[in-house]
């Protein structure tokens, strides 16, 4: 290894050990999202969800829905979208795990609040940064909850994702 390959290590490391937590336990995150038929068509069929509650207006406008739905898929992969923008392009994250209720239909109309509210933060040394845990969900203007979510993300500086971040840590 040449001399300046060592200092640059050196400096990534120097980099991480600066490294604060951005969050704190109680920080609550938010985001509009908006739905509209032609995003959720368009999601649907990315995602080759081909039921018609998601496709045919005429059709779904005879359910108790009244009208094109979001999927189930679209609704929580924007919610944890929300989540990852919350935390790039200052940090890095990987997402370790989630569960989901969905609780109502979202309307193809709908304007939401995705909400996450930070309940835990863990040092994780060996991935130098910290575990989080959080509770969230899809709230109408009225704050009802359409879905309820909660997910564990590991939060670390972006120098930390590098090739030779891991090695020798445990």
């Amino acid at each position: 290894m040449t001399k300046a390959e060592t200092q640059g290590d050196g400096d990534m490391a120097g980099e991480v050990d600066r490294w604060r937590v951005p969050f704190v336990v109680g920080q609550e995150l938010a985001a509009e999202i908006v739905f509209t038929p032609d995003s959720v068509r368009a999601f649907a069929t990315l995602t080759n969800d081909t039921n018609p509650l998601h496709h045919d207006a005429a059709l779904a406008a005879e359910t108790r829905f009244g009208g094109l739905i979001a999927s189930g898929t679209q609704t929580t992969g924007l919610l944890l979208g929300s989540l990852a923008n919350h935390i790039f392009p200052d940090n890095a994250s990987l997402g370790l795990g989630c569960a989901f209720q969905l609780r109502k239909a979202v309307p193809a109309d709908a304007v939401m609040m995705a909400r996450w509210i930070v309940r835990t933060i863990t040092p994780k040394p060996s991935l130098r940064g910290v575990i989080m845990t959080l509770e969230g969900g899809l709230f109408d203007k009225a704050d009802m909850a359409f879905v309820e979510a909660t997910a564990t993300i590991a939060v670390m500086p972006h120098e930390a994702l590098s090739r030779d971040a891991g090695r020798g840590s445990n």
